[in-house]
């Protein structure tokens, strides 16, 4: 799997998916104002591609395949930089399922981290498919906590984009990923480590 150049309007990814719904990767600019971006810290995150064309992402400004969204316009700079995009990526078999109750502590299989994994959960996940599987990025706090994320760069530090609803640790004292946990409930299934493209993606194309 490599990184592909979306193109000039987004037209190279709009063309890979028609017909080939699924989840993909895609790399950009982090998004730091109102149409800014900084091309020196890239994000990096699965979106997903449903059949009818429309896109699910925890980025506001990555809505949908029109050119204004897979491209990155920083209206200030008068720049228009591109979008790096790889896959499809699908989830795997179930490979082992986290449970922790109230005031118990966890069991079951815990992830290695840092790892991008394909999570299912009845806790605040909503950047999912029909079957409820979504990507989730685990990364070891200072504080010893494993906590979730939705981005991360390519180098692997997570970062916060704060559009996912929460970031939150993976195991609390009250549940999985899930501050407001029932005691003794099944949380979290896990689907396996999600593919991605072995090397980083190149510097950001100007296509504008």
């Amino acid at each position: 799997m490599e990184w592909e150049h979306a193109g000039q309007d987004g037209g190279v990814f709009r063309d890979r998916v028609e017909g080939a719904p699924g989840w993909y990767w895609v790399c950009r600019p982090q998004n730091v104002g109102d149409r800014a971006y900084d091309p020196g810290k890239p994000v990096m995150l699965p979106i997903l591609v449903r059949a009818d064309g429309s896109v699910q992402s925890p980025l506001s400004d990555l809505d949908s395949l029109d050119a204004d969204a897979l491209c990155c316009r920083d209206e200030e700079a008068g720049v228009t930089w591109g979008t790096w995009f790889a896959g499809p990526i699908t989830p795997g078999a179930l490979e082992g399922t986290l449970e922790a109750g109230k005031g118990s502590p966890p069991s079951g299989f815990s992830p290695p981290t840092p790892s991008w994994r394909w999570c299912q959960t009845r806790g605040p996940l909503f950047h999912v498919d029909a079957d409820g599987i979504g990507p989730v990025y685990l990364h070891a706090g200072p504080d010893g906590e494993t906590w979730v994320y939705s981005a991360a760069r390519p180098g692997g530090a997570p970062v916060d984009i704060f559009e996912l609803g929460f970031t939150e640790p993976l195991v609390s004292n009250n549940g999985v990923i899930d501050g407001e946990g029932e005691a003794g409930r099944k949380e979290a299934d896990w689907f396996g480590a999600i593919a991605a493209p072995a090397a980083a993606p190149p510097a950001f194309p100007r296509v504008g």
